[in-house]
């Protein structure tokens, strides 16, 4: 397999080199003398011909031209949309100034400006970073507290089929940047039907020897600055740009680890753990930390950052640990040759310096080192655990709740204890022996400890320790942590995120969809990030709004106001979410969250809180959590979108718990004289054999009915709340954030012209113009005067003959009418009488006559023609320039050619 890529590697070098060099630029002015010339003598066929042509050669190298732009800018969220590449040119100009390393400070403390210094300081640093001289190779009996299962092991080392690496392969991001070879994944899901059964064989030749070819595990390291105008190569972190047929090996790895991964990690831990989350982690830490405040003794929480973590693992460590936690050791020898058999060779400016081997480290970049580092840390825990059983350490813990000593979240560590002076001596002795092992060292310049109010000696307790002492609120998982709620003033560094991603001088380069993508696709998930990990201000939220809606107008005419923007498509807004109903889905998502019990969040959440009590039926205390009240007042909510999926009916409350319809028995039946006698029933009593007893059905006949609508599912499972919101069928019962979110907002009536608007295959710039149109929201120039703007001439630019508004510009004007006519005579039958774009629609709707993708053709082309006379005006108007009546017809042809299937 690796042969075949080399041959058609130097394959694919000598074809492009045999390529005839053909400039844009050049087409393009031939395009436009062509145009002219065709403007004088519209009768040429010939000309007509040619033109059509050359316009679709234009079209084809745009195209080229963007997709070539978008790839290197690597913006993912920038998922489709009008051409951007001017702004992908800025991204891909100040990612190469970013990136780039024009000074170093060396080994001896000078600074380093030569290129070929650069390139040898960057090579001996990571050489020997990747180096070991003092790791430990003999290990002692290691203590772990779970071990594999013969059944998880067996799915370790089932045969490999076909599907599974199909699987793999399609589900792979095509925009991320290839290895050494040159291969990237969107090669091998273009050409899978080709290069299947090779890949195949390269995998299995690789899980039946446990070999990797030297070529196949060569590794470029990519030097990304972790801050701006970094200097020292400590300060860069080197991502691995590993070749994509090794990826597929160990994501086939990564997947079947993924489920023994359950059993063999604590709950502590959060990342890379299928069903796991990094915002019921953050939720946990700010339970604990508000713990801080009560009386009860001195409390501390230490926040520890590990020295390059990925980089130092010690591998001899790591594959002990796996072969005492009873991992199959054919396994295992797979695993070490993964890790052990890398070469790497360093970017610096694009081009590959060195040639070095490794004898330690995690290659971040590499699919299988995350999976990798969390069973290392896993030894973390077992040491922790041991040194608080023997209370060495003790941790900070009430008579109700689990007892929580440290929290992991990849190489983020939050440990909570007493800091007595000897407490805080055994955990630098965790440390320590952790260090040891593993190769994982303390960073004491980084790493912080926090004590409580009534904590004393808190200078000489941190000395004990070996850190600073630091002050609250500090980040932990990229939200403030603090004894108190957050307030408007804690979130300001999401407010200025938000700020920053708007105000970037490569933000200017956008369009009105590309603006519009921008919000959707990265303000929003950052802030439903923060939203899900702390209660964040409603003050925060409509300052956040407020940026966005500033940006996508460009801090000028809010033609359409953020709420209109922020409804779905189908009701007449662009599909972005509104953040305050954003925090209220949220809100519920957590209570679903809670619900499901499967977390170590929910078990604290629940013992510190209920305490035995019901909790639909629990009455909010004022000794809650902000989030835990917010839980409670969302219940009613919740009632309308879930129900219980009945098995043997023991974890459902018979009275208390709304398994009927969203009610639960006493609700329904009201307060009875007996009821003290049914507490603590559940259904078990009333199911029997998986089928309801007759007793389920004594009550009222209607009640009865729908119990007997409630299905069992006979099984050893327990009953479980399963997401089943009103109208919504899909997921099979799993929680939905997008069903949650239509729950909370608010419902509009659906626009009639919305196949017109967001009809398929039809362009986002042209998609956004028809939107304007259809809300009468297109800056015209009455529209200007009625806003008081100073407008100098109010006449149409095209016929300058009348005031410019909506429907003269479009459809009124003789020569936009001209075009729309053109239209309309050549490609759809004729054209009627009508002079308005909803007339127009209603009478491609009433051709009954005709086929559906005739009237889809005849909206492509209206929406087309709307574009291009917009465009067309505001050529004349801003930069002074014209086309052609044949230009402007010809590119709408173009446009609708390639929007056509």
């Amino acid at each position: 397999m690796v042969h075949r890529l080399k041959n058609v590697k130097r394959a694919i070098r000598d074809w492009v080199r045999a390529l005839p060099r053909t400039s844009l630029q050049e087409k393009e002015a031939e395009l436009r003398d062509l145009q002219s010339e065709l403007q004088d003598d519209m009768m040429s066929g010939e000309m007509a011909a040619r033109e059509k042509r050359l316009a679709a050669e234009v079209n084809t190298l745009r195209l080229q031209q963007e997709i070539s732009a978008a790839q290197r800018a690597k913006c993912s969220w920038l998922k489709d949309g009008d051409r951007c590449t001017k702004f992908f040119y800025d991204v891909i100009r100040a990612r190469q100034h970013r990136n780039r390393i024009q000074r170093l400070i060396g080994r001896d403390g000078r600074l380093v400006t030569d290129q070929v210094a650069i390139q040898e300081e960057a090579v001996r640093f990571y050489s020997e970073l990747y180096h070991q001289t003092d790791y430990p190779s003999v290990f002692p009996q290691l203590i772990t507290k779970t071990l594999i299962t013969e059944y998880g092991n067996s799915l370790l080392m089932a045969p490999i089929r076909m599907a599974e690496v199909e699987t793999i392969v399609m589900q792979a991001d095509a925009s991320k940047a290839p290895g050494p070879d040159g291969f990237s994944s969107g090669f091998y899901k273009r050409h899978w039907n080709i290069l299947k059964v090779p890949v195949l064989a390269a995998v299995q030749e690789f899980f039946d020897t446990g070999k990797l070819l030297k070529e196949l595990n060569h590794t470029f390291l990519t030097l990304v600055p972790k801050k701006e105008g970094a200097t020292s190569l400590a300060d860069f972190r080197p991502i691995a740009c590993c070749n994509y047929l090794y990826k597929i090996i160990t994501h086939l790895m990564c997947r079947r680890m993924e489920d023994a991964m359950q059993g063999l990690v604590s709950r502590n831990q959060a990342a890379f753990i299928k069903g796991r989350s990094i915002a019921e982690h953050s939720l946990l830490a700010h339970e604990l930390i508000r713990e801080f405040h009560k009386p009860g003794g001195m409390k501390a929480c230490v926040k520890l950052d590990l020295r390059k973590a990925y980089d130092t693992v010690n591998r001899d460590f790591l594959c002990h640990l796996m072969a005492a936690m009873d991992f199959s050791e054919t396994w295992v020898d797979r695993v070490r040759e993964c890790i052990t058999s890398p070469t790497f060779s360093v970017l610096i400016q694009g081009i590959p310096y060195g040639f070095f081997g490794s004898s330690r480290g995690l290659r971040q970049g590499d699919p299988l080192s995350p999976y990798l580092f969390t069973l290392v840390m896993e030894y973390f825990t077992c040491l922790m655990d041991i040194a608080v059983h023997r209370e060495r350490i003790v941790p900070i813990y009430s008579r109700v709740s689990p007892v929580v000593s440290h929290l992991i979240y990849a190489d983020d560590l939050l440990v909570l204890l007493r800091p007595s002076m000897r407490g805080m001596r055994e955990l630098a002795a965790v440390m320590e022996e952790f260090g040891q092992l593993s190769g994982l060292r303390l960073n004491r310049d980084k790493s912080k400890v926090y004590f409580s109010s009534s904590c004393t000696l808190k200078e000489e307790r941190a000395l004990e320790l070996g850190v600073e002492k630091g002050d609250l609120p500090v980040k932990y998982l990229g939200v403030p942590l603090s004894v108190n709620y957050a307030k408007d003033r804690d979130c300001q560094s999401l407010v200025d995120f938000a700020q920053r991603r708007v105000e970037g001088w490569q933000a200017a380069g956008l369009s009105f969809g590309g603006r519009i993508e921008l919000v959707h696709s990265v303000i929003s998930a950052i802030a439903l990030f923060w939203l899900q990990s702390i209660m964040v201000p409603l003050a925060t939220i409509r300052k956040i709004e407020g940026i966005c809606a500033k940006f996508i107008w460009h801090g000028g005419i809010h033609a359409i106001s953020w709420e209109q923007l922020c409804r779905p498509r189908k009701e007449g807004g662009v599909g972005l979410r509104s953040l305050v109903s954003v925090r209220e889905a949220a809100g519920i998502k957590l209570a679903w969250r809670f619900l499901q019990g499967d977390s170590l969040w929910s078990a604290w959440m629940t013992s510190r809180y209920l305490r035995g009590r019901n909790f639909w039926v629990c009455e909010i205390d004022n000794n809650f959590s902000v989030s835990f009240k917010h839980i409670l007042r969302n219940r009613p909510v919740l009632r309308t979108a879930m129900r219980r999926r009945m098995r043997e009916g023991g974890e459902t409350d018979l009275w208390l718990d709304p398994w009927i319809s969203g009610q639960s028995l006493l609700e329904i039946l009201g307060p009875q004289r007996d009821g003290v006698a049914y507490r603590g029933l559940t259904c078990r009593h009333i199911i029997r054999g998986g089928v309801w007893r007759p007793e389920a059905y004594r009550f009222t006949a209607p009640l009865g009915e729908e119990i007997r609508q409630v299905q069992i599912t006979p099984t050893a499972l327990s009953d479980v709340w399963i997401w089943a919101p009103p109208g919504r069928s899909e997921g099979a019962g799993e929680f939905r954030f997008s069903s949650c979110y239509d729950l909370v907002r608010t419902h509009f009536d659906d626009i009639e012209e919305y196949d017109f608007v967001w009809g398929k295959g039809l362009a986002r710039k042209m998609q956004l113009s028809a939107y304007k149109l259809v809300l009468d929201r297109l800056l015209t120039r009455d529209r200007l005067l009625r806003f008081g703007v100073s407008v100098p001439d109010p006449k149409c630019v095209l016929c300058e003959t009348e005031t410019e508004s909506i429907g003269h510009l479009f459809f009124q004007c003789h020569v936009a009418w001209s075009i729309w006519a053109e239209q309309s005579r050549r490609h759809l039958g004729g054209v009627g009488r009508e002079r308005d774009f909803r007339e127009i629609l209603k009478w491609i709707g009433d051709c009954r006559g005709k086929e559906q993708s005739w009237a889809r053709r005849a909206r492509l082309r209206l929406a087309a023609s709307v574009w291009h006379v917009w465009r067309e005006r505001n050529r004349r108007i801003y930069e002074g320039l014209s086309t052609p009546l044949v230009g402007i017809l010809h590119n709408i042809e173009s446009d609708v050619l390639v929007m056509s299937p």
